[in-house]
C-alpha cells in the first residue's frame, strides 16, 4: 500500500462537490474528503468557504477500497480535536468565561476557546429561580462565567 491509513499528505484539490472535495495526492491518484471530514466544529460547510480548486491542502487517508479504487481523506485530523484539546486544559469545577452563543427551550450555548461551544442547561442555570425565568435576563453576545460540570470529548459535549 502506498498510502496506509494514518498517513498525513498533501495534495491538490482538483474538484469541489456538495459533499466534499478531491484532492489528487500524485498524478492519477485522487481521494475525496467527505464534508464531516473537512472541519471539526462545522459539520455543514460548504467546501469552498474551505479551500478553492488548486489550493494544497494537508489530509490525512483515513480508509483505502482498493476493490472500489477509493481513498477517503480527512482534513480536520490533521490538526487538533478541539474537545480532546479542551478536554485536556479543563477539568470538573473549573471556572471559563464565554459569550452566549445562542439561547435555545433547554439553555444557553457557551462559546469557549477552540471554537465550541457548551451547555448551561436550564437547571443549571440558578440555585433559587428556575431556569425559564433566569434565561431572559441574558441575550446572545453576553460574557458569562460559568463552571465546567463535565467534559464528553468522545461525543463532542461539555457542560
Amino acid at each position: 500500500r502506498r498510502y496506509p491509513v494514518g498517513t498525513q499528505i498533501f495534495g491538490r484539490v482538483t474538484n469541489l462537490t456538495d459533499y466534499g472535495v478531491f484532492v489528487e495526492l500524485e498524478e492519477g491518484v485522487e481521494g475525496l474528503v467527505h464534508l464531516s471530514e473537512m472541519d471539526w466544529t462545522n459539520k455543514n460547510v460548504r467546501p469552498g468557504k474551505i479551500c478553492h480548486v488548486g489550493d494544497e491542502v494537508e489530509v490525512m487517508v483515513l480508509d483505502v477500497d482498493p476493490e472500489r479504487r477509493r481513498i477517503s481523506l480527512g482534513m480536520k485530523q490533521c490538526s487538533q480535536n478541539p474537545w480532546e484539546e479542551f478536554a485536556a486544559t479543563h477539568k470538573k469545577g473549573d471556572v471559563i468565561t464565554g459569550k452566549i452563543r445562542s439561547i435555545t427551550d433547554f439553555g444557553v450555548f457557551i462559546g469557549v476557546e477552540g471554537g465550541i461551544d457548551g451547555l448551561v442547561h436550564l437547571s443549571d442555570m440558578s440555585w433559587d429561580r428556575p431556569g425559564e425565568d433566569v434565561v431572559t435576563d441574558y441575550k446572545k453576545g453576553d460574557e458569562l462565567s460559568v463552571v465546567v460540570l463535565a467534559v464528553d470529548a468522545e461525543r463532542e459535549r461539555i457542560s
